[in-house]
């Protein structure tokens, strides 16, 4: 049996297995993670804004056309928060074998039926373009349309993902978040590191306290801020000596 088989037969035992405990998420990330999303998208239309208004002379607050824009632009940084940064819900559960969940970004339903109407429309564009320019048009409006085509269908996705844990597992629990951090000496097992989130402080002390009723030696270490991880000795060591 090669490596991927081997992941593959422990993905299905750990989705298998008896749950001993579920919690759900909905969130940015880490701490400051909204915050940044927050940031970039009202920094990403004020430049914008700004850069038309230097460019266009006639452009002032006093007219309709910067009001026009400034709404178009607030409407643009909604956009860029929710729809190209959104934020995550998940739902794990914890088992003996380790943690499964799956993971939605949450796109309100409404937004993919204007991104599908708004393909439909693309389409419809491109078919009178044709007619109107000729077989010229299908230069451009031919790659439109498809990209059009496979916006119709847009739709949530849900991605079913994992985390083992075992006796070489290594906790980080980041004391000012709710995150705890998993890792384990091997290098390249990415299967058996990652981040787990949860919405309070106190739920991340209960799963902790599940944790250790289920993986007894599991060592849980406390750091500060999460690249303090980096310091522990299991990062020090060798490929070579983590694996003997």
């Amino acid at each position: 049996m090669n490596n991927d088989q081997s992941i593959a037969s422990l993905k299905e035992q750990l989705f298998d297995a008896e749950i001993a405990y579920s919690w759900e998420y909905k969130g940015a990330g880490l701490k400051y993670n909204n915050l940044f999303d927050w940031a970039w998208s009202v920094i990403f239309g004020a430049l914008f804004l700004l850069f038309l208004w230097y460019v266009i002379d006639e452009l002032t607050v006093t007219t309709p056309a910067f009001w026009g824009l400034f709404f178009f632009m607030t409407i643009m940084v909604l956009v860029s928060r929710y729809l190209f940064s959104p934020d995550k819900y998940r739902c794990y559960h914890l088992t003996a074998l380790g943690i499964h969940y799956t993971e939605q970004d949450m796109i309100p339903e409404v937004a993919y039926k204007i991104v599908r109407g708004f393909a439909w429309v693309g389409i419809v564009v491109c078919f009178i373009a044709v007619f109107l320019l000729g077989p010229l048009a299908l230069v451009g409006a031919g790659a439109f349309a498809l990209m059009s085509f496979g916006m119709t269908n847009f739709k949530p996705t849900v991605d079913k993902c994992c985390l083992f844990i075992d006796e070489r597992s290594v906790v980080f629990n980041l004391v000012s978040d709710n995150v705890i951090s998993f890792t384990i000496p091997e290098k390249g097992q990415m299967q058996y590191k990652g981040l787990i989130f949860t919405l309070t402080l106190e739920e991340k002390q209960m799963l902790l306290n599940h944790l250790h009723s289920l993986f007894h030696d599991l060592e849980v270490v406390k750091i500060k801020r999460l690249n303090d991880q980096f310091k522990h000795p299991i990062y020090q060591q060798s490929e070579d000596t983590a694996t003997e």
